[in-house]
């Protein structure tokens, strides 16, 4: 018989019948047997020896009869017992090849995943063929509400929608729901054209649930069949088998879905402020120079520093300082037109693009900026009260500027000489100081690019030190200038104008081959700290040479760590979890620097994989057994950090009081002048 033409279930029946049969007919031959024993008992005189062969004779018949029932039996059932092993191996093995081949199909792009209504419906079609369900619903909470999604397999009759949103709404969104006056909506999608013809006289529910524990994110997914009778247990298994694969595909993409949304978000703005990023206003500063050429039309930048930031931090801590900041984006933001734009582009710097303003009208709002904030009174707590003020440049397109580096450097100028002469000012630069900045930029750039062509950059080795053991971890590799007269220049002198002038990956490249070079040559098994900028993140060419470098230097990639800053972390979330991701694949380590420094800092650990958090020197540095405070800060992050299975790196370790503090709260790694200077050698 063709296997795929078996019939199991006539199989069963016709096994049963025929058995049933062999047995109705041995049960006829015993019936006979005792019907004969009594006849001839009628027959014979009980002592003759006649009765006694034939009682013999029948008691051997009746002996071979029922054990033949019992063969019968027993025969027959295991007989069943491998038509239902058989059928099972044939049904389940067909089922998982279909499931397995869509299975193969799912690829969660980002496409995908963003469209993942659009990928469900196309998924839900496959998954028919396996089982004719009738419709698939998803059910989340979503802005405040409860949202279905229901794929209908037919067009059904608007009673029976209506029906079944009132069984959906009774039997899982008022037991889901917390508050119970949450709104219901439903968003219908239709995954054929073709009408319902059957009546809808029963209905069937399977379920899974799906991340309950992430509001926005999981919820509940299910499979309706409106079945004729009763449902097998192989149906049953069917329709859960499918929900697995829809959890996938449901689930996961709108998991990812929020998490790409979100990740692309801060890709371009603030977290902390939700202005525009420095990466995204410098692609709208380029546009509007190329459009203010093709137009002929003038444009106004304002750039604008806080005063005395510091201090409110110091004071007040980081948290009142992020109020602060909010505070002053917001009242940025209220202060420009439509079409003009602001961005945080520095911890307490923040830039305005005033499109189509002449420099006169730039002024104006400069200056109304300047006493906003002035007399913007912040109360915080406990009736403390903090005055901010702050410092403005103003420069026009084209008069200081015609390039979007040329404007940047000029208004930069303008605002430190605002700083200058007193703070809380407003500043334009006069053609004089413009020539004379410009100048001076370019013989900076030109030092800055011989020191960059002749390698004068070098590397110089800090220790990291295990806090169990005191003994040498990693060394992080800090960059340093030696001019042409031996002077040792540190990197705070020039590493800001390298990032400005866009020459920071020059120096980057240079000083990481020099550190390489050195681990391979002294066979320096401790790990190395290697510094990244904001221009390294997405620059292939850039990492094609540094991991050609490593396999050239037969370096284990697992003596590596990059590290990058929190605050360029966040300003490029999108980039930096997808480099994380290509340097975990090759086996290299990574490290966010300075954690904690006045960013949102820990809503993005959960989508870095990163290995080691080197918790910001401020908080470090002022560590006392009295300042339960200081203490309480660094401890929570430290504890945050060991729940997530990250290492943390205490840094500015600067007396014997903050070392014993850091052992005493369990901190992984310590790094500091107390522990050891940066060295132009390992130790």
């Amino acid at each position: 018989m063709n296997r795929k033409n078996l019939n199991f279930e006539s199989l069963r029946e016709e096994l049963a019948l025929k058995s049933g049969t062999v047995i109705e007919n041995l049960l006829k031959y015993n019936s006979l047997i005792k019907g004969l024993r009594a006849e001839i008992k009628s027959l014979v005189d009980s002592q003759d020896a006649r009765e006694t062969s034939w009682n013999l004779i029948l008691e051997e018949f009746e002996r071979n009869i029922n054990y033949n029932i019992q063969l019968v039996k027993e025969g027959s059932i295991k007989a069943i017992d491998l038509i239902l092993l058989l059928e099972k191996e044939v049904v389940d093995k067909k089922l998982l090849q279909e499931e397995t081949k869509i299975l193969k199909e799912i690829v969660l792009s980002r496409e995908n995943i963003m469209d993942w209504k659009g990928y469900a419906k196309e998924i839900l079609k496959k998954l028919r063929a396996i089982y004719p369900y009738d419709l698939f619903f998803l059910m989340f909470e979503e802005n405040g509400l409860i949202k279905f999604y229901i794929f209908y397999s037919y067009i059904l009759s608007d009673e029976v929608k209506e029906n079944l949103k009132i069984y959906l709404t009774k039997n899982f969104a008022d037991s889901y729901k917390s508050d119970p006056g949450v709104s219901v909506e439903f968003e219908e999608i239709f995954i054929t054209n073709r009408p319902r013809k059957k009546t809808v006289k029963n209905i069937h529910v399977e379920t899974h649930q799906f991340l309950p524990d992430s509001p926005g994110i999981g919820g509940v997914l299910g499979l309706i069949v409106f079945p004729e009778e009763k449902l097998s247990r192989k149906d049953i298994n069917i329709l859960n088998s499918i929900l697995s694969i829809m959890t996938l595909v449901t689930g996961s993409s709108r998991a990812l879905s929020k998490a790409i949304t979100e990740l692309e978000y801060f890709a371009g703005h603030d977290p902390l402020t939700d202005l525009y990023n420095r990466r995204i206003f410098e692609d709208l500063l380029n546009y509007e120079v190329g459009r203010a050429k093709r137009k002929n039309y003038r444009f106004s930048l304002i750039l604008a520093d806080l005063d005395n930031f510091k201090y409110i931090n110091d004071t007040y801590g980081h948290h009142v300082g992020d109020i602060v900041l909010k505070s002053v984006a917001d009242l940025l933001e209220s202060s420009i037109r439509d079409g003009d734009l602001v961005a945080r582009i520095g911890g307490d710097e923040f830039v305005i693009l005033l499109s189509e303003t002449e420099l006169e009208k730039a002024i104006i709002v400069a200056e109304r900026i300047r006493k906003s904030l002035e007399n913007n009174k912040l109360c915080i707590f406990e009736g403390a009260v903090i005055s901010v003020s702050a410092s403005l440049g103003v420069v026009e397109f084209p008069t200081h500027g015609t390039t979007k580096e040329e404007l940047m450097m000029v208004v930069d100028s303008a605002l430190y000489r605002a700083k200058d002469l007193g703070k809380n000012k407003v500043y334009v630069p006069t053609n004089e100081e413009i020539e004379r900045t410009i100048k001076e930029k370019r013989k900076e750039f030109s030092i800055l690019q011989e020191a960059i062509d002749k390698e004068l950059f070098i590397p110089y080795f800090q220790p990291i030190y295990d806090l169990k053991t005191d003994t040498v971890h990693a060394y992080e590799v800090l960059a340093r200038l030696k001019d042409e007269n031996g002077e040792i220049i540190s990197a705070y002198r020039f590493i800001s104008l390298a990032e400005k002038l866009g020459k920071i990956k020059d120096i980057d490249k240079t000083i990481i081959k020099k550190a390489l070079s050195a681990k391979a040559k002294f066979n320096i098994k401790e790990k190395l700290f290697l510094n990244l900028s904001a221009k390294d993140i997405s620059d292939d060419t850039f990492w094609q040479y540094i991991f050609s470098l490593v396999s050239d230097l037969e370096i284990n990639p697992e003596e590596i760590v990059f590290e990058l800053t929190e605050r360029e972390a966040v300003k490029e979330t999108a980039e930096v979890q997808a480099l994380i991701m290509k340097l975990k694949e090759k086996g290299f380590g990574f490290a966010i620097d300075d954690f904690g420094s006045g960013y949102s800092s820990f809503y993005y650990l959960k989508y870095f994989p990163i290995d080691y958090v080197k918790i910001d020197g401020e908080f470090i540095k002022e560590l006392k057994f009295s300042d339960s405070e200081s203490l309480a800060f660094v401890e929570s992050m430290n504890l945050l950090c060991k729940r997530l299975n990250i290492k943390t790196v205490a840094e500015f370790v600067e007396n014997q009081e903050i070392l014993d503090l850091l052992k005493k709260i369990d901190v992984d790694f310590g790094q500091g002048y107390y522990l050891g200077l940066p060295e132009p050698k390992f130790l």
